[in-house]
């Protein structure tokens, strides 16, 4: 096994080693969108699968009193209880380090004396690859959550797709949770026929496409989702969505007027909302949809009418209706980095299982733009 962390350092310009230590090293910084302990509901302690028993609301049971008997004439028929289950996937990572692939390199410095040199425990090294390593296994953890997918088509491009099993977009669409459909709800963009802004990853977006894509997500959205406290609700979208909206928020102070968003915004926090009910920039799905775009493009984001990728979109949902069974309450904490003797290797072992699964249709809407 290769190990985790490579040596590019020659590679880089920086063969010459004048034995100064380098007492820092800069971390590439790794943006997860996504708190997943906020945004979602999380089903601990599942080891095979979490039974989820679903009961719908009950109306119209109120009557005129017909007198003595046991109903009256118009009672309803009632209502069904159903049920879904979470399915996890057992999810390990294994990873191993030998201390001479950076024997040459001012690295070296912070190593152990002597014998224990090749046991990296506790030193700078390893404490960079305990934070890699974490970093990696949370920004897995979301973009398996909504692109994870078991199809062989999908494994040939990243294996690392069905390590938790298939994720929100496929069961999204499987289940026809959209308009009753199989994808997002179009809208059309402002750009005019044959715009490529929409069916390529990451392009810029004009403000009022953020404004049109956010307003029919929200005005189109069930009336059980309507209903749902602002609180309890997010707006997942694609990052060019969540910028030209914030872009939308800025012309608005810039002319001097308030709406309902924008004082988060200027404040300079972290969070933007749209009515109340807060964006998340989903930067894991622009890796996926870069990684599918050609090959095996979500069924969810190809656009009905066209059959287009279409790469804008977002994701209007209870937080409540978006499931995660998993039997650790921190996954990205459960992990462990050991030395060996024997070997001279250091180990990174972290295991978990993990799965994924959405509610009631009634409480979930999505749209995406096309030209």
């Amino acid at each position: 096994m290769a190990n985790v962390a490579i040596d590019g350092i020659a590679a880089g310009g920086g063969a010459t080693y004048n034995g100064t230590y380098a007492s820092k090293i800069l971390l590439e910084p790794m943006f997860h969108s996504d708190d997943i302990m906020r945004n979602y509901t999380i089903y601990p302690n599942v080891k095979y699968k979490q039974n989820i028993v679903m009961a719908p609301s009950l109306s119209s049971i109120t009557a005129v009193n017909d007198g003595c008997g046991t109903t009256n004439t118009c009672d309803p028929a009632g209502f069904t209880v159903i049920q879904k289950q979470i399915m996890v996937e057992n999810v390990s990572v294994k990873q191993v380090q030998c201390w001479t692939e950076f024997k040459d390199q001012i690295i070296v410095e912070s190593y152990r004396n002597g014998v224990n040199m090749p046991d990296l425990t506790g030193t700078q090294l390893a404490q960079v690859i305990i934070d890699r390593v974490r970093g990696g296994i949370q920004s897995d953890m979301v973009r398996n959550m909504w692109a994870g997918d078991t199809a062989a088509a999908v494994v040939a491009i990243d294996c690392t797709y069905d390590s938790m099993g298939d994720g929100l977009w496929k069961k999204l669409s499987a289940g026809s949770a959209i308009n009753s459909g199989t994808q997002l709800r179009e809208v059309t963009g402002t750009l005019g026929a044959a715009a490529t802004e929409y069916v390529t990853v990451g392009a810029t977006l004009p403000a009022a496409d953020a404004v049109l894509a956010l307003e029919a997500v929200f005005n189109t959205a069930p009336s059980a989702l309507q209903q749902t406290p602002a609180s309890e609700k997010r707006i997942f979208c694609t990052p060019n969505i969540y910028n030209a909206w914030y872009s939308a928020l800025t012309q608005v102070a810039s002319a001097g007027s308030v709406d309902y968003g924008h004082s988060e915004a200027q404040s300079g926090k972290a969070r933007l909302y749209f009515r109340g009910v807060e964006l998340v920039p989903m930067y894991e799905w622009d890796v996926a949809l870069t990684a599918l775009a050609g090959v095996t493009f979500p069924a969810l984001f190809t656009a009905a009418t066209a059959a287009i990728d279409a790469t804008a979109g977002c994701i209007y949902v209870a937080k409540e209706n978006l499931l995660i069974g998993t039997d650790v309450s921190a996954p990205s904490n459960e992990m462990k980095m050991f030395y060996d003797e024997v070997s001279d290797n250091m180990y990174i072992r972290a295991g978990f299982t993990m799965g994924f699964e959405y509610g009631w249709n009634s409480l979930v809407n999505g749209v995406c733009l096309v030209d």
